[in-house]
């Protein structure tokens, strides 16, 4: 697919600076996904939580300025609390789940068992409780993403053994095994949650800026508050500078990631942008086996290319008309630019 692509009636040079910021966040979502691949032996929920710091930090001064000029921030109260429920399931059980399990299978399988999980959960959630369409090209992604799914689990025995420096044992560590590939799925489960409750708040009930407001906060607070239990004061302060570093820098890219998705979605066709955005998965896989050392085989590469075919299947099935500038892209996005992984990718920021 071509530049051009994108919308014939959109001039060229948004055209290309759409491509330039699906491909820029992509890039971000792995660099942050790498950041938190460096950091996967310390605690994941302080892990969890530094990260959320960043986009709280973005987020918050917005708000406060149109606060100040006398706008409306909070939404109904309904709204707030299901908003507050979807990040809590986000941040607590997505961001910390993914975070461990990138300390047991790797970054190059838990991406995109992680984000083929989001898209799937996504479907099939929005489908229960939104009535959104499933067409026959979305049931084919489904099905593809089932199989991806299944393939990538047959290379987890290899990648936890380079991820364990090569002494684990596989007889007998397949409990931890499955346990990393099933926290990779459950953290893909929490973020479509997740999703789907954005999804119900962004469409008129709640602005794309208290939505993040309230994911970041929350986990700020609960991941916050937890490590504080767990660790203590100097628990905390005794992590590394370095580590540290990695741990705010996966924040900052995950925070910028998602901005440079908004703003592709408002230049570019959606289908575009999310096939653009797909490629972590893909370069997820690349940065764990060159940046990491973990096991290159035939499952993992069969798998991600399964995950990618079906991620774009699904976005086939979407409407494909640019949004006009100040729209609201996670209206029809699915969201996983919240890591959405956002996710997105993407996971909850």
């Amino acid at each position: 697919m071509n530049a051009s692509a994108i919308a014939p009636s959109a001039p060229a040079p948004q055209a290309l600076f759409g491509t330039f910021c699906g491909l820029f966040s992509a890039v971000g979502y792995t660099a942050a996904n790498a950041c938190l691949r460096s950091v996967s032996d310390c605690d994941p929920i302080w892990v969890s939580a530094v990260k959320a710091v960043p986009t709280l930090l973005l987020v918050g001064p917005w708000i406060a300025v149109q606060a100040c000029r006398g706008r409306k921030i909070l939404p109904e109260f309904r709204v707030l609390v299901l908003l507050s429920i979807g990040a809590l399931i986000g941040q607590v059980i997505g961001n910390v789940v993914f975070q461990w399990s990138l300390g047991v299978v790797g970054l190059a399988l838990a991406v995109p068992l992680t984000l083929g999980t989001i898209i799937l959960g996504g479907a099939l959630l929005g489908r229960m409780l939104l009535h959104e369409p499933l067409t026959l090209r979305m049931l084919a992604s489904v099905l593809t993403l089932i199989a991806a799914i299944a393939v990538l689990s047959l290379g987890a025995g290899d990648a936890h053994q380079s991820v364990a420096g090569g002494i684990a044992d596989k007889r007998g560590a397949w409990w931890l095994i499955a346990l990393g590939v099933g926290g990779a799925m459950l953290s893909g489960l929490a973020y479509s949650i997740l999703g789907v409750v954005i999804r119900y708040g962004v469409k008129g009930r709640a602005s794309l800026s208290i939505t993040l407001f309230t994911v970041s906060l929350l986990g700020v607070i609960s991941l916050g508050g937890w490590s504080y239990w767990r660790m203590g004061w100097q628990g905390m302060a005794d992590t590394s500078p370095d580590d540290f570093a990695m741990m705010v820098w996966a924040g900052v890219f995950n925070a910028v990631a998602f901005l440079a998705l908004t703003k592709a979605l408002q230049l570019a066709n959606l289908v575009y942008v999310n096939a653009l955005n797909a490629t972590q998965a893909t370069m997820a896989a690349i940065a764990g086996v060159l940046l990491f050392q973990e096991a290159l085989s035939g499952a993992l590469a069969i798998g991600v290319v399964l995950t990618i075919a079906g991620l774009l299947m699904m976005k086939q099935g979407r409407r494909t008309e640019p949004l006009p500038p100040g729209g609201k892209p996670s209206d029809e996005s699915g969201t996983p630019a919240l890591d959405l992984r956002v996710s997105t990718p993407e996971r909850a920021t």
